[in-house]
């Protein structure tokens, strides 16, 4: 019975193997496995080092080593010789053996660039292929490429090698960029110190098992056909759930699977859906998209302060009690407070907590430090719509909303532009730990630079906390270096100020040559109301309908701006003066109408490289992504 199940097999087998060999005709080594010494003829290499008995996945295993056998397979291992030969009788034999005992000795293998190649063994490859192994061992012997610093592959080769030429630890790995490897080391050396049982252990002492598993994983969820390598999806898996260090595989197995949506995105797969106009949505009554007919949200908001202590978190409250008013009825809303901002993992325990306590429709996490706990919550959870209180944060397949900060600083420098007696004026920008875009000064910059072009701009930034102190600070700094007028990015503390108002973010002010305020301006404003009663709008009306459904792939990154009334500028028009009053309003109009934007080329960094083409915009990831400053910023003040 088995000899007949073996030659039942082999036939099977190599029906495929044709099959796989007509549709791969035209691949480069003409749908056979690639031979190696083929390979070594046309680049050079520099040695040969002896690894030892390794476990290799099959998948890497691409080619033999000459090319005497190869074209006995496909190019996906399988048999093509005829039923009869001595090649098929010794394969149907192999098969048996390997059903009734499993194939245990191990083959011989050359492994070059992070593939393998068979020297000996390429019948038990093939039985282990056909029956779904996925792996095997292996003898290694890793043939060194002449390293070569203008061919990426042979950079990325070499930054995975570099780490112990002789280890065979992460042979297994591959990433698409150069300096990923190296990133996952250093975070695997950060998470050890973080784990007893990990102490005075180096990453290959544990992290390949880990990596291991996770492959496996991996690929049973049946993402291995996404364009991205299994090692650069571990990454971001890691970014989500951390390492898979001692966790259960059925756990494992979960965390992979809800990690399927951020896989694609990596991948390429899914779109970002830009949000950058607030037009009217439907309320109440009637029938909306899909048939949903009158539908219904409950809400959830989530913070790190609770409001008595926090005027970041009453503004949002505020909007929060007139969502309830606008879609009175329709929409129902709660909050929690006392988010961790500082540990991922305890955030996304408090949040998983309250989403499953308070069941929500839509979840608004109202901090940018929320995020990955957030991606962890949606991923898991995809009935629940959540929404991220941050910019376009590319790379994760997170639904985000924030207010075009950029529109409003911009109308602010040119008021400072035409305000300023000194042809200097200052930026008191936000500390490292929550900003490193520069977007915020390179605006406030080019808004001066439209109404003044004799104007230089200092900036000044505090190392990790913003307070009254330091604004005080950082606006004596900013006088001692010529500057007259200064924005700060928060409303300063003052007594001159009666009461900040809740939904400032902004102040711009003249100074003295002491840093006091001598008269406030303008400001800049929050309106989240404007913000959220668009996603609400939206959500109320259908229009999530086909991420909710699974039609669509990818998230929603809502940035609205003056044309929404969701960044109002407040003037002082007594303390600004007619005319550079009227100055702000008309800017306002035009950036209302689209006819003017901030980030306009040319536009050229401190060094002259030119970042922004003549009559080019940069797109909302683009502004986002900014760390360079502008030419006419001439120094960074760091307190």
């Amino acid at each position: 019975m088995a000899d007949i199940t073996a030659r039942n097999e082999y036939i099977a087998a190599r029906k495929q193997a044709r099959k796989y060999l007509s549709d791969h005709s035209g691949d480069p080594n003409g749908g056979h496995p690639a031979v190696l010494e083929s390979i070594l003829d046309r680049e050079e290499h520099a040695g040969e080092i002896s690894l030892g008995v390794h476990e290799v996945p099959l998948r890497k295993i691409v080619g033999t080593y000459t090319d005497i056998r190869s074209g006995s397979f496909s190019g996906n291992w399988l048999p093509l010789l005829a039923e009869g030969t001595e090649f098929a009788s010794k394969w149907q034999s192999l098969y048996s053996h390997h059903i009734r005992d499993g194939i245990t000795d191990p083959i011989k293998v050359y492994e070059y660039l992070g593939y393998f190649y068979v020297l000996e063994g390429n019948k038990r490859v093939s039985v282990l292929s056909w029956v779904g192994a996925y792996s095997l061992r292996a003898d290694v012997t890793r043939i060194l490429p002449r390293y070569d610093e203008n061919n990426e592959t042979m950079r990325i080769y070499y930054e995975i090698i570099g780490y112990d030429p002789r280890s065979f630890a992460f042979s297994g790995m591959w990433f698409r960029h150069y300096g990923s490897f190296t990133a996952l080391i250093e975070g695997a050396r950060r998470f050890a110190e973080q784990h007893d049982e990990l102490h005075g252990l180096e990453p290959h002492q544990w992290l390949p098992r880990a990596y291991s598993d996770f492959a496996l994983q991996y690929e049973r969820a049946g993402f291995r056909s996404l364009d991205i390598t299994t090692a650069d999806a571990f990454i971001e898996y890691i970014n989500v759930y951390d390492f898979p260090y001692n966790i259960p595989l059925e756990v494992l197995e979960d965390q992979v699977k809800a990690c399927g949506a951020q896989f694609r995105l990596a991948a390429g797969e899914g779109g970002r859906i830009v949000v950058e106009s607030n037009t009217p949505a439907p309320r109440s009554g009637g029938v909306g998209l899909f048939g949903l007919g009158v539908r219904k949200a409950h809400v959830l908001f989530a913070y790190r302060t609770p409001p008595d202590t926090s005027s970041w978190t009453r503004s949002h409250e505020l909007a929060r009690q007139k969502l309830e008013q606008t879609f009175e009825g329709r929409v129902t809303t709660s909050a929690v407070y006392d988010i961790s901002d500082t540990d991922a993992g305890e955030a996304y325990a408090s949040l998983k907590k309250a989403v499953e306590l308070e069941k929500p429709d839509i979840l608004f996490t109202v901090n940018s430090l929320f995020a990955t706990a957030s991606l962890r919550i949606a991923l898991e959870c995809p009935q629940v719509l959540v929404f991220n209180c941050n910019h376009a944060v590319t790379g994760l397949n997170l639904n985000t909303y924030f207010t075009k900060l950029y529109e409003q600083v911009f109308i602010l420098g040119a008021a400072a532009g035409a305000y300023t007696a000194s042809d200097t004026i200052g930026f008191v920008d936000l500390p490292a730990r929550a900003t490193d875009s520069t977007y915020a000064i390179n605006a406030f910059a080019q808004g001066a630079r439209l109404v003044n072009h004799n104007i230089r701009v200092k900036r000044c930034k505090p190392r990790i906390n913003y307070s009254g102190e330091e604004d005080r600070n950082a606006r004596r700094a900013l006088a001692e270096a010529g500057c007259d007028v200064v924005v700060c990015q928060y409303p300063n503390y003052d007594e001159i100020v009666v009461k900040p108002c809740d939904d400032l973010y902004a102040m711009l002010c003249s100074i003295n040559r002491n840093g006091s305020v001598v008269e406030y301006l303008a400001g800049a404003a929050w309106n989240w109301v404007a913000i959220y009663e668009k996603i609400l709008g939206d959500y109320l009306s259908g229009g999530f309908e086909p991420i909710l459904r699974g039609r669509l792939t990818g998230s929603f990154y809502f940035w609205l701006g003056t044309s929404s009334n969701a960044a109002p500028i407040y003037k002082v028009d007594a303390a600004l003066g007619t005319h550079t009053s009227r100055l702000c309003d008309l800017f306002t109009e035009l950036i209302r109408h689209s006819r003017l934007h901030p980030f306009i080329g040319p536009i050229r960094d401190r060094d002259g490289v030119l970042r922004v083409a003549r009559y080019d915009m940069p797109n909302l990831s683009d502004i986002r992504r900014m760390d360079w400053l502008c030419d006419i910023v001439d120094e960074t003040i760091v307190l």
